[in-house]
């Protein structure tokens, strides 16, 4: 199980503040710091679950979240910038996350807009930001992640075991959780801190060196249940993807660039395109 007083001996002293959560189980380490978060909470507070019972995803989508093999976590942080930068918090998570890894475990990490951590193809981990308006002024932000750390393929529930992977399955090794989450966390701080400090070209060629849904043919899928396809091109400057629409649904192709700011994306195939 996660020691609370090892990270405590292992996370050094940032320019946040910081209180430490551990728990043994918890619903969502995220509905329980946006809870924390509407009161008053330094900023850089940590929520860590060893397991959760009801977590969640992007979409409202369930994450799986067996006990004491895996990472979940949450950081509250406090936003006073342009609320235009704030779609910009995910993929620095992403990329902070994604550096924090390879840090420790020396395993190449890409990413899949906006926010979910790859290895190869695999998801081996995603992110979950949530904000509320404190006042005119401050947005409180919850970052949570879940990372698979130390499953096997057959752990996984059927569904999942072609699309999901975990840490130790490239490493050949259980790993030591504590040892991840020393390097995840302040580097997940330093990218917050520099979000608000400098904006978004902290974090943009960062992101867009690891990010491999650009220039791939994806189709786009929106809440709302309509889609699109096309190919990734750009992201934007509020860390929306540009996607130049497939010439069936654009005409003058340049000039129909669409932006994306929610949905989900999945990549099509070279043979799946031709058999359409």
């Amino acid at each position: 199980m996660l020691s609370p007083e090892k990270l405590a001996s292992l996370l050094p002293t940032k320019i946040l503040d910081t209180s430490l959560f551990v728990f043994s189980e918890l619903p969502s380490t995220n509905t329980f710091a946006l809870e924390l978060a509407r009161k008053p909470t330094p900023q850089g507070t940590v929520v860590l679950a060893d397991r959760q019972t009801a977590g969640r995803g992007r979409l409202k989508r369930a994450w799986f979240s067996p006990p004491e093999a895996n990472v979940y976590g949450s950081l509250i942080f406090s936003f006073r910038g342009q609320l235009k930068d704030l779609g910009w918090a995910p993929l620095m998570a992403g990329m902070s996350l994604a550096q924090a890894i390879e840090d420790s475990t020396n395993i190449r990490i890409n990413l899949k807009w906006p926010n979910d951590l790859l290895i190869h193809d695999q998801k081996v981990g995603g992110i979950l930001c949530e904000s509320f308006k404190r006042n005119s002024t401050e947005t409180g932000v919850v970052i949570g992640f879940g990372i698979n750390v130390n499953l096997s393929k057959s752990e996984f529930p059927k569904e999942l075991q072609q699309q999901a992977t975990s840490l130790s399955m490239h490493s050949q090794s259980s790993l030591d959780r504590h040892q991840l989450l020393k390097n995840i966390i302040p580097t997940l701080e330093n990218g917050w801190n520099a979000l608000n400090t400098e904006g978004p070209s902290s974090c943009k060629v960062g992101y867009t060196k690891r990010c491999n849904t650009l220039g791939k043919h994806i189709l786009v899928t929106f809440p709302d249940g309509t889609a699109f396809e096309g190919m990734a091109q750009s992201i934007g400057e509020h860390g929306q993807l540009r996607v130049i629409p497939s010439a069936s649904d654009s005409i003058g192709v340049f000039a129909n660039i669409r932006e994306v700011h929610a949905g989900d994306i999945q990549e099509i195939r070279k043979s799946a395109r031709q058999k359409h």
